[in-house]
């Protein structure tokens, strides 16, 4: 009974923990979505399990198309390849051509001027232009690829870690809690007979509780992870 009291107590001391964490977030969230602190508490629903049906491959792809961070990138890469073109036509000649006409009120003939002219390049500063724009866009090339290595590399794991925390979380709906349970369960008709002492029961109430807590955690991470999937492939799960 001593034992069942303590655990009572460590319980209660877990779940004031989870209320101090609660809180804490409450305050974030209401931070981020610029509500008062004294506004009503925002009301959560019980996790569920997001599936995921895209393929690896098709979020890959999806990045590479609606990626915010890739797409920026690409723009830059377009605005320094615009750069080079026009340094590159800074070497043609710049011909003007002009027309002129002037009413003199009868008093002298109208006047009338055409002019035409002619502007040669400096070729030594628009080779040097030209080598800066080449060199700019390069180096947003570069960038650019760096950019789509590494958001593909974070799809990559978070897909991994969707796909792992999905077959953990049937081990444990399928295997370890209806098992657990199951002992439990027998353990108490058990004890309820006289047949089982009550540690072993309590035994086998915790670890009950430790598995339900392990797949709550995990369904947390599996669902952490479908968030960051849909913010990096900017498509909307499932």
């Amino acid at each position: 009974m001593l034992k069942a009291q303590l655990q009572h107590t460590k319980i209660l001391q877990e779940i004031a923990h989870h209320h101090e964490q609660e809180g804490q977030l409450e305050a974030q969230l209401k931070q981020l979505l610029n509500r008062p602190q004294e506004s009503p508490d925002i009301t959560t629903e019980p996790l569920s399990q997001t599936p995921v049906h895209y393929t690896a491959a098709e979020l890959v792809d999806r990045t590479r198309q609606l990626n915010p961070d890739v797409r920026a990138k690409s723009e830059m890469v377009n605005r320094e390849s615009a750069q080079v073109e026009l340094a590159h036509k800074e070497f043609r000649p710049d011909f003007s051509l002009g027309y002129m006409y002037q009413n003199t009120d009868r008093k002298f003939r109208d006047y009338y001027m055409l002019t035409f002219s002619v502007r040669l390049p400096n070729r030594g500063r628009q080779k040097a232009e030209l080598a800066e724009a080449e060199q700019n866009q390069e180096r947003t090339k570069q960038e650019l690829q760096s950019e789509i290595q590494r958001v593909l590399a974070e799809v990559q794991q978070q897909f991994v870690m969707v796909q792992t925390s999905e077959e953990q979380l049937k081990i444990y709906t399928d295997g370890l809690i209806p098992q657990a349970n199951a002992t439990f369960q027998a353990g108490l008709a058990a004890y309820q007979s006289n047949k089982q002492d009550f540690e072993s029961l309590l035994s086998s109430f915790l670890d009950v509780l430790d598995l339900e807590l392990d797949y709550q955690n995990k369904l947390v991470d599996h669902e952490s992870a479908v968030a960051r999937l849909e913010r990096l492939t900017g498509v909307s799960l499932p």
